[in-house]
């Protein structure tokens, strides 16, 4: 009886040691590599955006504010009148502020923007000579842009994920290996726009001699992918 017993102790310690062998067998670990990559395509830029400043000063804060409210409301009535729709328009910020840089309070400045998308940019010096001679006395930035264009984002994305790939291949041919699946992937998309600032400039008006020249160039569509391959040998 004890014999017995003893054969059925050692055969289950051998079983369980052959069930605790399967069981911590580690699993194949999968050999990744990361890298991203950037495409750009460069398109003529076609649109402006134009943040005009509409400023009065006064001694008395509600004459400093009526006569901004004519001036502004002059403003974007011409500037529609050279070719903006009432949707593109916008006042941006308004402020009230007094002057209190000496011992004394000094006059109130009240300050309108006037927010302004220009979708021809053909219009565009047409659009700043109207304000100006009607008012605008600033203008704090310009922005340059393109209409959304399929073509040229498809474009920036190939060439981001070829990029890509081929960063990928060049590093794992270096360490001896090769690119196999794509396991993940991520895109972060930039519009095509650039600014410049002008620093709050302000404008004066010099007659109808000229017409405002605006050139505006290039604009970029970057597109860039962060792509994760296994590895083959």
């Amino acid at each position: 009886m004890l014999k017995k017993v003893s054969l059925i102790l050692i055969a289950a310690g051998a079983l369980i040691l052959s069930s605790s062998c399967t069981v911590n067998k580690p699993a194949e670990q999968v050999r990744t590599i990361t890298v991203s990559g950037t495409g750009i395509v460069t398109i003529p830029a076609d649109q402006l955006s134009v943040r005009f400043i509409v400023r009065t000063s006064e001694w008395n804060v509600n004459l400093a504010r009526t006569k901004n409210a004519e001036i502004t409301t002059k403003v974007i009535e011409k500037i529609k009148e050279a070719g903006v729709a009432s949707d593109d328009i916008t006042t941006d910020d308004y402020r009230i502020t007094q002057d209190n840089s000496n011992s004394y309070p000094g006059k109130y400045t009240v300050v309108n923007y006037v927010q302004v998308l220009i979708r021809n940019i053909e219009k565009a010096g047409d659009v700043i000579d109207s304000a100006v001679a009607n008012g605008a006395n600033g203008l704090t930035s310009f922005s340059y842009s393109a209409k959304e264009n399929p073509n040229s984002l498809r474009e920036a994305r190939t060439l981001a994920v070829q990029n890509a790939q081929d960063a990928a291949s060049l590093i794992a041919g270096a360490s001896g290996c090769k690119i196999a699946d794509v396991i993940d992937i991520q895109e972060g998309y930039n519009p095509s726009s650039y600014s410049r600032s002008t620093n709050g400039a302000m404008l004066k008006s010099v007659g109808n001699s000229y017409s405002t020249p605006i050139e505006a160039g290039n604009v970029e569509i970057t597109s860039t992918v962060t792509i994760t391959y296994s590895l083959t040998n």
